[in-house]
């Protein structure tokens, strides 16, 4: 065949494809033999599939899917519809392109390709939900604890070991499928090498398969502990989606020194990257440092911006604007250098592209003496009401004698608020005990300025433990301050709880490899009630046990309700809202706060909305 005859049969394929397209029919088929185009109002031309216009000028071979073959109607048909559509080729170029979607943890690839109609400027085609295969459960681990050593401020500083007696860990845990299938898990460094395999990953085939039961139909519902990492810097747990339903998958970083500066104990709950994470209650006073650390586990840069909130209002910080965290890169920023002396910082932060991990290293050293460290997670999401569990305070007297040297008069229990909008906030804050409300010595009421971080003393609350809840006429953000001591001359540590997102129908709080934890549960508002399922280092998960949940009173479970050996903790809950997280106590003065992981999610229908 001649190289004019083949050109002859590419445009022939062209025009028969743009036949096809003209009257709205999918590649391969069979064009109508007399093809009417709908014209199109020349204020809004109809736009131009991605197979035709100037890509296929480029490429005679664009369209090669169509029949060798066009008759004469089609040819005439093509070019009229070409003709109509060459101004709008130019003006809008390949409108049916491929984009990217992520939702969680999973990415996918969806192409539209929208045929020609009558389409304005401020038309939106609306495209028909669709179910997103769900990808890897992902959690990401902080590095552990890391005494600063840098003489300067801003991004990125040095930092040196912080005790040689330092202890640091990561452990994960993953549960099965109903037919006890175990998906393949493995913890990640920050360049993707394996740091500890949890379980090897089943084929492709038999993991997208769904199961609600084992062969017998009963429940084969199991769990698998994986090796503990000892690694210090960022991990990443991920764990293989089966049946198209994330996997229930949680990990836990502990740091733990009995000296050096860093002295105290730290737990970080492992979370997955997110577009928007809040920050509340960091220190910036001289003798504390607050580090926040951005990590990106994703495959692509991101574009982060970090607004911060002090007592005075929102803090200008033009360099943290536009920040570019690179795959795999953790980025290190000492917030004193935009925002020194504050007692109480918030830090919004959202990133576009690639989503981050943001935590707060909290540490303050009083003269010589270790003031207390801990992790600043993610907070739920700023609104009006927040509820915070996992509150742990001391006998008013010895809190009271703590706080006494200047050196420590931040050394106290409180809430810490940010406004997140200008009209600032009226706050009420109730703290729900064993028994239901206990008052707030000063009536728990507090003025919150526009865009600005306030703190309420919890000084005089009786010892316990407690679920802080928070009412506001604006939305705000939130957390607590714990404190834990002997002696005011001596190490004390401090821990931040936040506010929680309400428990749902499956969730997995993996406990830390030392002290002893605390799992402080609450429905203020209604009834609930909360299964819970302990698992041992084999897997193993108990019969669930019930807990009623009423009148607002905080249950605590404590090592006695788990059972000897439980690594792991399964929750679900049904009825009104209800909320948990657990306090971890370790030696005379060691304290942290660990909040239950969210839920793991399944396939997800999205609506996609085009417009011009």
């Amino acid at each position: 065949m001649s190289n004019d005859s083949r050109r002859a049969r590419r445009e022939e394929e062209r025009l028969a494809q743009s036949a096809r397209e003209a009257a709205g029919l999918a590649p391969g088929t069979a064009a109508p033999k007399n093809p009417e185009p709908t014209p199109a109002p020349a204020a809004a031309e109809p736009p131009v599939p991605a197979s035709t216009g100037a890509q296929d000028a480029a490429n005679p071979d664009a369209g090669a899917t169509a029949p060798r073959s066009a008759s004469t109607s089609e040819r005439s048909a093509a070019k009229e519809q070409s003709s109509k559509t060459k101004k709008q080729r130019r003006g809008l170029g390949m409108l049916g392109s491929i984009g990217v979607l992520c939702l969680g943890a999973g990415a996918i690839t969806a192409g539209t390709l929208i045929p020609p109609g009558n389409l304005g400027a401020d038309t939106a085609v609306e495209v028909a939900a669709t179910s997103l295969p769900a990808g890897d459960s992902l959690a990401t681990c902080p590095a552990t604890m890391k005494l600063f050593t840098g003489a300067g401020t801003g991004v990125d500083p040095e930092f040196e070991p912080a005790s040689k007696d330092a202890k640091t860990s990561v452990r994960a845990a993953i549960i099965s499928d109903a037919a006890g299938r175990i998906p393949g898990g493995e913890l990640l460094k920050s360049d993707a090498k394996v740091d500890k395999s949890i379980a090897p990953r089943i084929s492709a085939e038999e993991a997208e398969t769904s199961t609600g039961s084992s062969a017998d139909g009963s429940s084969g519902l199991k769990g698998v502990l994986g090796p503990v990492s000892s690694f210090a810097e960022t991990l990443t747990l991920h764990a293989q989606p089966l049946g198209g339903v994330q996997t229930l998958a949680s990990a836990v970083r502990t740091y733990s020194a009995n000296g050096g500066d860093l002295a105290g104990l730290a737990v970080a709950g492992c979370t997955a990257p997110a577009a928007e994470t809040w920050l509340t209650g960091a220190i910036t006073t001289p003798g504390s440092t607050a580090v926040l650390n951005l990590v990106n586990s994703s495959a692509s840069v991101a574009a982060v911006r970090v607004d911060l909130r002090g007592a005075e209002g929102a803090i200008s910080a033009p360099n943290l604007t536009e920040l570019a965290v690179a795959p795999g890169e953790t980025k290190s920023i000492i917030l004193a250098g935009y925002a020194s002396n504050e007692t109480a910082l918030s830090a919004k932060v959202t990133a576009s592209g690639g989503r981050v991990n943001a935590t707060i290293q909290q540490s303050t050293l009083r003269g010589l003496v270790p003031g207390g460290i801990d992790y600043l997670g993610a907070a739920a999401t700023a609104s009006t009401t927040q509820v915070i569990p996992g509150v742990g305070i001391l006998d008013p007297a010895l809190a009271q004698d703590l706080a006494k040297p200047a050196a420590n008069a931040n050394a106290v229990a409180q809430v810490v608020l940010a406004a997140t909008s200008a009209e600032g906030a009226t706050v009420k804050v109730k703290a729900m005990g064993p028994n239901g409300e206990v008052e707030i010595p000063g009536g728990g009421e507090v003025v919150v300025a526009s865009n600005a971080t306030a703190s309420l003393s919890l000084a005089g609350l009786p010892a316990g433990y407690y679920t802080i809840v928070v009412d506001a006429d604006s939305p705000v953000s939130a957390s607590v301050k714990m404190v834990r001591g002997t002696k005011a001359a001596d190490p004390i540590d401090q821990a931040w709880a936040t506010a929680a997102q309400r428990l749902g129908s499956e969730h997995l709080l993996v406990l830390p490899t030392v002290g002893s934890a605390r799992l402080v549960l609450n429905a203020p508002n209604g009834e609930s009630t909360v299964n819970v399922r302990s698992m041992n280092s084999d897997g193993k998960l108990s019969a669930a046990r019930s807990v009623e949940l009423t009148g607002g009173k905080s249950t605590v479970l404590s090592g006695n309700d788990f059972g000897k050996g439980t690594v792991a903790v399964m929750l679900s809950a049904t009825g009104s809202p209800s909320y948990g997280a657990a306090v971890v106590q370790e030696g005379s003065y060691g304290i942290a706060a660990l909040p239950v992981s969210e839920a793991p999610a399944g396939r997800e229908g999205v609506t996609v909305l085009l417009r011009d």
